[in-house]
């Protein structure tokens, strides 16, 4: 992931295990909070390379570790935005001390900004007050009163939101603001009052003056921005008007009372403890757009790729998520979850109850486990050297020390054995079955492999085609001596039992994280090798050159890479690598290039 996703995540948003009793926390933890902490300060400074300069890293986390982590994330690059306290309104009694109904959520930003929720409730605000004057053709004291009903009995709206429950003539939604200062003003200035409209008297000044200048007040009232009472009696005060682009800040507090297996028991699956979706909706309504990135490395049930399918399904949106999860839940909560959230919206006893899905489509990859690599390790056998190191202690503990691993398992397909690459549909590893010490032995994809290796956008994957070919051979005067003719290919015909097999893969990689202007425009080229590497070579200059019109000199392609040793003209851009590159040797450094 470091390599395609560097600066192109917007939000990382974490439930992480928790270090209690209960919570499942798989490793070893005789140590109390160093080994959890070492887990996650890892985890935290690798994953926060991966967002962009407006991102968002989002934590949950109870009282047990919340100063630690606090603490230890003061190490990173980031913007301390604060810290969000969940209430859940569901306090958790217990024999002693206080019954807790909260938790935190550490909120860190790339770069130092305000956090606004979005305009969604001012929306339909304004909606309601537009609806009420079409109805009545005008803002008249009917509309005012039906508008100020609505607002006061929409329990939906927060105390700021309420206040703008007033309507002008104009048909503007605005609330009243004091024009106090928040200190005594000592300049007098700040004391100066303003004449009433009406009564042409100097009107009531605020006990501490104005917060505003009088050259400030005086520009407010030619814009209709300042509120007079009846008479002079009354204080003037701001009249703040509500539009679209109105936003309110996030605020440390958030409750929500929902129950997180209420998303899920309806959909008839189980799942120990999560969170609410709605919870979820509201942190990612501040923190992503609508073609925002999303990632959770904490999957557990899929909270976080449900929540991001509602709100797509809201508005239409194209947000993505990317879920990172090691546990046998995978296949019995997360994946069916996601599944039946695209499906449908509303479920009861496990079956939906609506139609109501969504167009969507998502991909499972399963990476290879630390187990796997172990279990796939061959070691070569060598009676000559086993006999050596047998009479020979001192040279066996320096050849295990040294040599053992390096050399006598270089064949292993868990690192990476090159010879298998001749076929890449046929690469095979002994998997272990989650949850179990069961193995099987399944092919490994090592097409979606290298794209996510080097970094690559795919934008089109062609399906597989294969070819027959007829050859002959031509004279060529400058061949050595002893060579007079060579091999070529004359034609080259679909056909499914053909000899040569041909996938093609193309996209673009980057060559400055996150900079979409520094786009490499990439042709990756699978094939199968047959036995005889002349034949291969030629079908497959006929390939680029008849089939798809590409010669390796052209500009349609930045990068060329090829599995398998080849005869193709490979020109080199000035200060650039050799512009057709070799699959084998890319893998390779790509996969053992420590990231």
């Amino acid at each position: 992931m470091q390599q395609k996703y560097r600066e192109h995540v917007k939000c990382i948003h974490i439930d992480p295990p928790y270090n209690t009793a209960t919570s499942g926390f798989i490793y070893k933890n005789s140590y109390q909070h160093s080994s959890w902490l070492s887990m996650m300060c890892e985890r935290i400074e690798i994953s926060t390379r991966l967002l962009n300069t407006k991102g968002h890293f989002i934590c949950h986390i109870d009282e047990n570790e919340y100063e630690k982590l606090f603490l230890s994330m003061d190490n990173l690059n980031l913007f301390n935005a604060g810290t969000v306290i969940w209430d859940k309104r569901n306090p958790m009694t217990g024999g002693k001390g206080i019954a807790l109904q909260h938790e935190y959520i550490l909120w860190r930003l790339r770069n130092n900004e305000s956090i606004n929720l979005p305009n969604t409730t001012t929306l339909s605000i304004l909606k309601k007050a537009d609806d009420l004057i079409k109805k009545h053709g005008v803002a008249s004291e009917t509309v005012k009163k039906e508008f100020s009903r609505w607002i006061n009995g929409n329990n939906n709206l927060s105390g700021g939101e309420k206040a703008y429950r007033y309507i002008d003539d104009e048909g503007n939604v605005f609330q009243s603001v004091s024009l106090r200062a928040p200190e005594p003003r000592a300049d007098p200035k700040f004391h100066r009052p303003l004449i009433h409209p009406f009564t042409g008297k100097p009107c009531a000044v605020p006990p501490n003056g104005f917060s505003r200048t009088p050259e400030t007040l005086s520009a407010m009232i030619s814009k209709g921005e300042i509120l007079f009472g009846d008479d002079e009696l009354t204080q003037p005060r701001q009249k703040s008007f509500l539009k679209e682009e109105t936003t309110r800040q996030l605020t440390s507090l958030i409750q929500d009372a929902m129950k997180g297996k209420s998303y899920i028991s309806p959909m008839g699956l189980d799942f120990p403890y999560c969170h609410p979706v709605s919870l979820y909706e509201l942190i990612f309504s501040v923190s992503i757009k609508s073609s925002d990135i999303v990632l959770d490395y904490f999957g557990g049930s899929g909270t976080s790729a449900h929540a991001v399918i509602n709100l797509n399904r809201y508005d239409d949106g194209n947000r993505k998520y990317v879920l990172v999860e090691m546990g046998v839940h995978f296949d019995t909560a997360t994946k069916p979850r996601i599944q039946k959230v695209v499906y449908s919206k509303d479920w009861k006893d496990g079956k939906p109850i609506s139609r109501e899905g969504i167009s969507h489509c998502f991909k499972t990859l399963r990476l290879e486990s630390y187990e796997d690599t172990l279990n796939n390790l061959a070691l070569k056998t060598d009676a000559h050297r086993d006999s050596a190191l047998a009479n020979n202690p001192d040279l066996q503990r320096d050849y295990l020390l040294n040599y053992f691993i390096d050399v006598e398992t270089q064949t292993s397909q868990s690192l990476l054995n090159i010879a298998d690459f001749r076929d890449p549909t046929a690469y095979k590893m002994n998997i272990k079955k989650p949850g179990s010490e069961e193995q099987s032995l399944q092919a490994i994809d090592l097409i979606e492999t290298f794209n996510w290796l080097i970094g690559l956008w795919v934008s089109n994957i062609a399906a597989p085609h294969s070819f027959s070919a007829e050859f002959e051979r031509e004279q060529d005067p400058d061949l050595p001596n002893d060579q007079k003719t060579r091999l070529i290919c004359k034609r080259l015909k679909l056909d499914d039992k053909g000899d040569y097999w041909f996938r093609l893969i193309e996209g673009y990689t980057l060559k400055v994280p996150g900079d979409e202007t520094s786009k490499v425009a990439t042709l990756i080229i699978w094939r199968k090798q047959t036995t005889d590497a002349e034949k291969d070579n030629v079908v497959l200059q006929k390939f680029l050159m008849d089939k798809l019109g590409i010669s390796p000199r052209a500009q349609t392609y930045d990068v060329i890479y090829i599995n398998g040793s080849h005869t193709l003209p490979n020109p080199v851009i000035e200060g650039e690598k050799t512009k057709v590159r070799l699959i084998e040797e890319a893998f390779h450094n790509a996969m053992w290039s420590g990231e």
